[in-house]
This record gives structure tokens, C-alpha cells and sequence, in this order.
């Protein structure tokens, strides 16, 4: 690997990790490329023991159909990420025109950047390397082949799946309709994607109930991975080999001719596009409606949109999806003694979609340079985050109700339960945009160039992963254990134990919130808290 190569790709990652990179520069650490990349790999061998212990039960040797289902279902996500990230990357980002003066070959710039998509990637479709190598382990494939075939077979789909991506982008940004809509076909570009992945998911969960016991059906893209997993040295394993690397060297031929002689011209246009926009001035607004209506503009970027629908959303999406298409699962019937488990659920759904991805946990960090500003303007600090707070709330609060409605008419609940999940739902929505607000004030960082960064804040890439699978998994643990519960217990009791017990907790919540933040907003300076948002720029 080049000098220059190693250099780019220094710089991205330090663009891409912000808040590590600062941690570590005051650990001390003089190695922060080797040290970032080292996190990656600790998080990747905790997901690969993760994702291990979940697929290790099914014997994929003998049940192909199930294989190509998983194999399908991780290289879809791995696609709506990719898109969305590479987008974002190139386009969205700011940096690219600072390399134009340096001795930097397009192909090297390319390849940084696309590596730093991997590793935003690779979390999402880690569970293929596991499928790969439990497949071959249960064929009876020596363990070192089976490493190595896994391993080398995760590499290929994983540049297949870059190169396709890119292509997609690429393609259609060089698109005249494109460059002519920008807003409007980035719009479609990214939405589409989305609408790929969650129909394909429910078109494969419209197996029989039994799936997880018989075999499913075979997708057919799919069978050659499962022939060279499985039997590599067969004719069939051997032409699937083939067949992939030519399909692979096709791809990265077009990669080659289409996208890198013109990658800074493409991108560089694409990026100072500007589209004119004609916005109809409201007469008689007053502070408020202003201030509201700035904030509904900030949220309106696609790319943003989709990459927080696609973080936080997707998965109770697909669920609700999946229960409305099989059918079998009903509430109407159930007795009274579970409404508490409704208002609970509901509180689990607002776990499940808010977090450090969501509309209101990016709100202040959104305004970026907006924010100094703002000092200038004869407005309090507290009365502007207030009102920002509000806009936040509103969409969160709204994207719950509508979930909470939705999982409540599929899965035919009673007008009761219905009305206690969205109470909950709600309930759980004020205190967790709470938290997360005051996160992105904490965290703030105005000077970031990509999404990624303000999304990555604080707990980095890890934390996010698992604060998204881990609140399904505590989820549906706590639901478990209360309706065991009340079926164990008193249903009265153990209904108002928790009902007092969550009431109380979500109103110290509220009341140690008013009184450790918004009481205290007047009295720290804007330009103290700008100034400690620009001592986080990466120099």
C-alpha cells in the first residue's frame, strides 16, 4: 500500500470517527489510525460471537433454502447502507475539493473513501461471515479451509455489493434528470433503495410458519454462495466460483471506466449544484412559527432522512410488516389482565426508534455554522432550544403515534390495549427525546462535513450498533418477564407495582431534566458552548 494511499485513508477515518479520534488524541495515543481500525476489529469479533451464537442452532448444510434466505436478507441491508452511505460520502460531504491541489490519483481518493464506507457497512453484513463459515464447518469442511473459504468468500460479495452501489450512485448522479432535480431524484434514489430492502424482507417472511424447521424456498441469486460454501472442489461449487469472479471482474471493470476518470468532475458538480428555491414568505409570523419552521427545513435533507429512518426505523418497520402478511397473531381476544403489557410495549416500541440516530437527537448539531450565528440574533439561548426541542418532539412524537397505531391495527388489538400502547408509546417518547436532546447539546459539533459524524457521537459505531439491537433484545426480555409475571403473580398487583414504578421514574426523569438543563440554559454563554463545539474539530 502506498504512502499516499495510507494517507487518505488516515484522513478519512479521522473525518468519519470525530469523537474517537478526539478521545484518543487525549488518551495519548500517537497511532489513532491503527488505534480506530483496532476498534473496528474488537467490534467486529464481539458481533461475529453475536450473530455466532444466533445462527449456530440451524444446520444451513442441509437446508439451502434457509441459507440463500439469510444470505438475501444481510446483502439487502448491506445495499440500502451502502447507497445511503456512499452518497453521503461523496456527495454530502465537504472535503473533496481540498484534495484537487494535492498529488492525489482519483483511483487512490476512491478507494480511501469506499474503505471507510466498509467499515460502516461491515457491521451490517458481518452475519454473512458466519453463515459462510457454518455452512462449510457443517459440510464437513476442514476448519482452516473453512476459515479461509469464508473469509475470502465474505471479501468478493462484500466489494460486489461496493461496486454495485457505487454504480447505482454513480450512474444516476450522472444522470441530466439528476443533475437538473438534485433534491428530487436524491430523494427517490435513496427512498427506492429503502423500498427494495423492506419489500424484499417481507417477500421472503411470506414463508410457512414452520420455516424455521423445514427447509424454505431457494432464492435462486443466491444458490452459488451456497455452492461454494458448502462443496467447493464440486463442478457446481467450481462453476459458482467462476461464475462470481467473473461477475466480480466485470463490475470492477465497469467501476474502473464509468466512475473514476471522472470521479472529481462528478462529484464536484454534483456537490456545488444548487438548486433554486422559490419559498413564499409568511406575513405576521411571529418568533415561534419562525423558529419552527426553520427546524422542519433542517430535517428536510434526504440523505439525512433516510440514513435515520434507515437506523432507527427499518426493523420495527419490517416487523409490524411481517405480522400484517402472516396474520396469526392477535390481541382482540386477550384478557384484560395485559393491558399493563400494552402501555409497556409501547414504551419499548419508543426505545426501539429513538436513539443517537434519531430526528431529535441531531436537531442542534443540524444548524452547524447556524448555530454561531444565532448569538448575534436578540433571542435567549434557552427560548431558541425550547422551540427547537418542541419541532423535535413533534416528529418523534408523530412517528411513534403513527407505529403505535399501525402495530395496533395488525395485530387487531382491542380499542383498550390500542389506547394503552400509544400512551405508552408516547410516554416513552418525551423521556428518551429528552435524553437524546441534551445528548446532542452535550456533544455538540457544528464543523462536521457528513452525517455519519454526528450519528457516531459518543459511543461511536459500537455503541450505536448495540443500542439498536440491544433495545430489541432488553425489549422483548422485559416483556417476557412481565408477562410472566402475571401469570405467575396477582395481575393487580404486579400491574400496579410497575405502573407506580414507571410513572414515578419518568417523572423524576422530567423533573431532573428541568431542573439539571433547561433551568440552567441562561445561565452558560453561547459563545463558551461554541467554543467548546470547535475544540472537537479534527485538525
Amino acid at each position: 500500500m502506498s504512502k499516499q494511499l495510507k494517507a487518505l485513508i488516515a484522513v478519512s477515518l479521522r473525518y468519519a470517527n470525530p469523537q474517537a479520534t478526539d478521545r484518543l488524541r487525549k488518551k495519548g495515543r500517537k497511532n489513532l489510525s491503527r488505534a480506530i481500525i483496532s476498534q473496528y476489529f474488537l467490534s467486529g469479533l464481539v458481533f461475529l460471537a453475536v450473530y455466532g451464537s444466533m445462527l449456530f442452532l440451524t444446520n444451513f448444510a442441509k437446508m439451502p433454502g434457509t441459507f440463500t434466505y439469510f444470505a438475501t436478507l444481510f446483502c439487502l441491508l448491506g445495499l440500502s447502507q451502502g447507497v445511503s452511505i456512499i452518497f453521503n460520502i461523496f456527495f454530502e460531504s465537504k472535503d473533496l475539493g481540498s484534495y484537487l491541489p494535492l498529488p492525489f490519483k482519483q483511483g487512490q481518493i476512491f478507494i480511501a473513501k469506499n474503505i471507510v464506507v466498509a467499515l460502516s457497512v461491515v457491521p451490517f453484513i458481518i452475519p454473512l461471515l458466519v453463515l459462510f463459515f457454518l455452512t462449510s464447518l457443517k459440510s464437513g469442511i476442514n476448519v482452516v479451509m473453512a476459515i479461509f473459504i469464508s473469509i475470502a468468500l465474505f471479501i468478493v460479495v462484500l466489494l460486489i455489493l461496493f461496486a454495485i452501489c457505487s454504480l447505482i450512485v454513480f450512474g444516476l448522479a450522472r444522470t441530466k434528470v439528476f443533475q437538473k432535480h438534485k433534491k428530487l431524484m436524491t430523494t427517490m434514489l435513496l427512498w427506492v433503495t429503502m423500498a427494495v430492502v423492506v419489500i424484499g424482507i417481507l417477500f421472503m417472511n411470506q414463508d410457512t410458519a414452520d420455516s424455521y424447521v423445514t427447509d424454505r424456498s431457494i432464492i435462486l441469486p443466491m444458490l452459488p454462495l451456497f455452492h461454494i460454501t458448502h462443496a467447493p472442489l464440486s463442478s457446481s461449487g467450481l462453476m459458482s466460483i467462476a461464475g462470481l469472479l467473473v461477475f466480480f471482474i466485470i463490475l470492477a471493470f465497469l467501476v474502473k471506466w464509468q466512475i473514476l476518470p471522472q470521479l472529481y468532475e462528478q462529484v464536484t458538480a454534483i456537490s456545488s449544484t444548487e438548486q433554486v428555491v422559490r419559498r413564499k414568505r409568511k406575513k405576521n409570523q411571529n418568533l415561534q412559527q419562525i423558529l419552527q419552521r426553520y427546524n422542519f427545513e433542517l430535517v428536510k435533507n434526504p440523505s439525512f432522512i433516510t440514513q435515520v429512518l434507515s437506523s432507527s426505523l427499518i426493523f420495527p418497520i419490517v416487523f409490524i410488516a411481517t405480522f400484517a402478511l402472516n396474520g396469526d397473531i392477535t390481541l382482540h381476544d386477550l384478557s384484560i389482565k395485559y393491558v399493563g403489557v400494552a402501555f409497556f410495549g409501547g414504551l419499548v416500541l419508543a426505545l426501539m426508534t429513538i436513539n443517537q440516530t434519531s430526528f431529535v437527537g441531531n436537531l442542534i448539531s443540524l444548524d452547524g455554522e447556524n448555530y454561531s450565528y444565532m448569538q448575534t440574533l436578540p433571542v435567549s439561548r434557552k427560548e431558541y432550544l425550547v422551540a427547537k426541542f418542541k419541532v423535535g418532539l413533534i416528529i418523534q412524537g408523530g412517528i411513534t403515534l403513527l407505529l403505535s397505531l399501525a402495530a395496533g391495527l395488525v395485530l387487531r388489538a382491542s380499542l383498550l390495549f390500542l389506547l394503552s400502547f400509544v400512551i405508552g408509546g408516547i410516554f416513552g417518547t418525551i423521556l428518551l427525546s429528552q435524553f437524546y436532546f441534551i445528548r446532542d447539546y452535550r456533544l455538540l459539533l457544528i464543523d462536521w462535513t457528513n452525517f455519519s459524524q454526528l450519528f457516531l457521537r459518543g459511543s461511536g459505531r459500537v455503541g450505536l450498533i448495540f443500542m439498536m439491537w440491544g433495545s430489541m433484545i432488553v425489549g422483548a426480555l422485559l416483556i417476557g418477564g412481565y408477562v410472566a409475571l402475571l401469570n405467575m403473580m396477582d395481575a393487580v398487583l404486579v400491574n400496579g407495582i410497575v405502573l407506580i414504578g414507571v410513572v414515578v421514574i419518568g417523572l423524576w426523569l422530567i423533573s431532573y431534566y428541568r431542573r439539571s438543563f433547561w433551568q440552567k440554559l441562561d445561565q452558560v454563554s453561547w459563545q463558551r458552548k461554541i467554543d467548546l463545539a470547535r475544540q472537537k474539530k479534527i485538525k
